[in-house]
């Protein structure tokens, strides 16, 4: 997957990632050579997916300049941003808006302006679907099909997300979705009483023990882990309508997805939900060489 878009995609990531160091043609000949590179990845977790993708990354680049030290940090996508703009770390591979957004404006989690401390390298995917699932029992007790019925109704509910500091899978996702369909985090959930905020692995246990009524978190289409749970609880995607999902999308200058019937053994019909871009980043404070040759070796 990293290796797929050369040609235009390619150069433009490439030139994207230069011009943000400054770097002029005549200066990239210091750099076409093959010696060894050091950096630092932060801001995923230590199991899933991102640790996944970032030692995919790091073997390629190990591979393309043999003996670099690429070494993984887990920890979360606002800690990786802070790292990054205090130097304790180079890249992040889980750029995402919300992040983006709260560290350049000092925004909490962050105490302070990262603006300018952490630079665009190049986009990695679109592909972080919002998966807005619950369980049959829940949603017949409640007469619930779709988050306009949940914003009517207003049902208590157990429900599983994302971590606080994990901003892209909160703030972009059950928050976002939430707000445009005017529904009430408090009321629905009593103030929290029986919310599980945890990674999407733990939220897929709490699913599949029957510990939690609405999960809302990220995965590609189709997660396994997921089509594991349905098989041994019943499952019900919530439905929103598409406008609904397009205006939440906007927002956060994220995409809205048709989820195609049969993604899941539980989407009975087209669905329509958001899904989240992650992008490469890394702090002001790396070399030149280290970001050319880390965009070099992935094209």
């Amino acid at each position: 997957m990293i290796r797929a878009g050369r040609g235009m995609i390619a150069t433009m990531a490439l030139t994207l990632a230069l011009g943000a160091l400054g770097l002029a043609g005549p200066a990239r000949a210091d750099f076409n050579d093959k010696k060894a590179i050091s950096y630092s990845v932060d801001g995923g977790t230590a199991t899933g997916y991102m640790k996944v993708v970032t030692e995919s990354i790091n073997g390629i680049v190990r591979e393309a300049y043999p003996g670099t030290d690429a070494t993984y940090k887990p920890g979360s996508p606002a800690g990786g941003i802070l790292n990054m703009g205090t130097g304790k770390s180079d890249f992040a591979f889980n750029g995402a808006p919300a992040e983006i957004v709260y560290a350049n404006e000092g925004k909490a989690p962050f105490t302070s302006s990262l603006k300018g401390k952490f630079l665009f390298v190049m986009m990695l995917h679109n592909g972080l679907v919002v998966h807005n699932m619950m369980t049959k029992e829940w949603a017949e007790k409640n007469g619930i099909k779709s988050f306009e019925d949940i914003a009517a109704k207003k049902p208590y509910m157990r429900l599983a997300v994302n971590q606080p500091a994990n901003l892209q899978s909160t703030v972009n996702m059950y928050q976002n979705l939430f707000e445009e369909f005017g529904i009430d985090e408090k009321q629905v959930t009593n103030n929290g009483t029986g919310t599980i905020r945890a990674n999407t692995a733990t939220g897929l246990d709490a699913l599949r023990d029957g510990k939690i009524d609405v999960f809302i978190n990220g995965g590609f289409v189709p997660t396994a882990e997921i089509t594991d749970v349905a098989r041994g609880r019943d499952l019900v995607w919530i439905s929103g309508a598409k406008d609904k999902m397009e205006s939440a999308a906007k927002r956060w200058g994220i995409s809205a997805l048709k989820v195609p019937k049969g993604a899941y053994p539980f989407v009975t019909q087209d669905e329509y939900t958001n899904t989240i871009w992650n992008c490469v980043m890394v702090g002001a404070h790396v070399s030149d060489e280290t970001v050319y040759k880390f965009t070099k070796a992935l094209f």
